[in-house]
């Protein structure tokens, strides 16, 4: 099978040092077509030590059973790949070798029909006489998004986000703009006048990092486009 190295695509959220040094990242995570291509992301584990190979062992927790059309189909290590539906606990192949560092490939795919929503695996690892968790989030959006996102009706910046976004109303038949989390669901709306001002400035300070949709509709509720803007 054919794998994706989307190594630009993944976020590094945060760092978790260990008491021997021991290094890796929190969370990766990327946003996925419902195309039924599986995707993988990978995560890296870091050996400090100057003379000795680490042994690292894990074990795989998901949610995937809970999402309909959602799947996985292997964990790598360097060595091999494991069938995901049939392994749950290993031994990583080979060692970590002094100052190298080790990586973990995840495979997940979502079928055209798949539920909106976020999946998550988690890999419990315990490197040496340590443990840490290295968590692979796959996002999928609303496939309708792809209709409209590529248009100029707005423009907005930044993107990612962190405290704040601008947004320029370039169709000035824009009157409401709702926001809604990945699976589609509304969770704020707010009323604009285009003809007035153009230009608008939206805080993001008590939004939760994520992907949100930004939905730009007319007075008659007509959805004139939908940008994806990220909050980090």
């Amino acid at each position: 099978m054919k794998r994706i190295i989307l190594s630009l695509c993944f976020i590094a959220v945060s760092m978790i040092g260990f008491s021997q040094g021991v290094i890796l990242h929190d969370t990766v995570q990327v946003t996925i077509t419902k195309d039924g291509a599986a995707v993988a992301l990978n995560d890296t584990i870091f050996n400090p030590s100057t003379t000795d190979s680490l042994s690292v062992t894990w074990s795989k927790t998901d949610n995937l059973s809970s999402l309909t059309g959602w799947s996985g189909t292997q964990v790598c290590d360097p060595q091999q790949c494991y069938s995901y539906g049939m392994i749950n606990t290993n031994v990583y192949h080979p060692k970590i070798a002094p100052g190298k560092n080790g990586v973990f490939i995840v495979d997940v795919k979502a079928l055209p029909t798949a539920v909106n929503g976020t999946a998550f695996v988690t890999i419990a690892v315990t490197a040496g006489t340590t443990v840490g968790n290295m968590v692979f989030r796959y996002d999928a959006i609303p496939t309708a998004v792809k209709d409209y996102e590529n248009n100029n009706i707005v423009s907005l910046y930044p993107n990612p986000a962190t405290n704040f976004i601008n947004i320029t109303l370039n169709e000035r038949k824009i009157s409401t703009i709702h926001v809604l989390n990945v699976i589609g669901r509304r969770i704020a709306s707010f009323n604009v006048d285009a003809n007035k001002s153009n230009q608008l400035r939206v805080p993001l300070d008590n939004v939760a990092d994520g992907i949100y949709l930004l939905q730009f509709a007319d007075n008659s509720g007509k959805v004139l486009g939908v940008r994806r803007v990220t909050k980090q």
